[in-house]
């Protein structure tokens, strides 16, 4: 029997399926890409994807990492620990990005603010990617 392959409106997108690592180097390489962008719509797509990486993230973050995704980072002991649990205050960064991404998406500012905005964003996500990717000792016994 053959199953049919579902409408697109019914397929789960690519980034909801992704792991936190995954959905990292996603954002690093859309970030980048923001940076070089000139395009006016190319730039609206990039805040698009972006926001919804973003916005996947936070789902990723509230998952334990699987004992494969632990060998990427140096720290010992974190078998039992999920991922906000070690990177500190990431999901306000993450959520300050994602609001960042729709109000550039609204382009409900000056010309001169949206460019400051467009600057900022993938500074912001840079430092969202650091902080997650940068381990730290956690007090195992609280």
């Amino acid at each position: 029997m053959v199953i049919p392959p579902q409408p697109a409106a019914l397929q789960t997108p690519v980034y909801m399926t992704m792991e936190l690592f995954e959905l990292l180097d996603a954002c690093e390489t859309l970030a980048d890409e923001l940076k070089t962008s000139t395009d006016l719509l190319a730039t609206q797509a990039l805040y698009r994807q972006l926001g919804q990486h973003l916005d996947a993230m936070e789902m990723a973050l509230e998952t334990k990492l699987p004992a494969y995704l632990l060998d990427r980072l140096s720290v010992e002991n974190l078998v039992q620990i999920r991922p906000q649990e070690f990177a500190g205050d990431t999901e306000r960064l993450r959520q300050y990005c994602y609001a960042l991404t729709q109000v550039l998406l609204g382009k409900k500012q000056t010309p001169e603010v949206q460019n400051t905005l467009h600057d900022l964003l993938p500074e912001m996500v840079d430092m969202l990617i650091e902080a997650l990717l940068q381990p730290q000792l956690v007090n195992m016994s609280a």
